[in-house]
């Protein structure tokens, strides 16, 4: 995989584009330094997300109360 060099001109442009496009956006503009020891660092193991069907858990706490609203029906029977 061909690494991306990034130097601190790519944030100068970024930041001429952004005022181009009349986006109020500015980003830092970091050394060479700062940039190699950034693209150099061992990634963190980001462990991953489990996210909540909240559409499953609105679904199953709606027949949940439909059950027990037939179960109370019959029991008035």
């Amino acid at each position: 995989m061909k690494k991306v060099e990034i130097t601190p001109q790519t944030y100068i442009d970024m930041n001429e584009e952004f005022i181009r496009d009349d986006i109020p956006f500015r980003i830092a503009i970091p050394t060479q330094e700062a940039i190699d020891k950034w693209q150099n660092a061992t990634p963190i193991h980001q462990p991953p997300v489990h996210s909540v069907d909240m559409v499953a858990d609105m679904w199953a706490e709606h027949n949940r109360i439909e059950e027990e609203r037939k179960l109370q029906l019959e029991l008035d029977l």
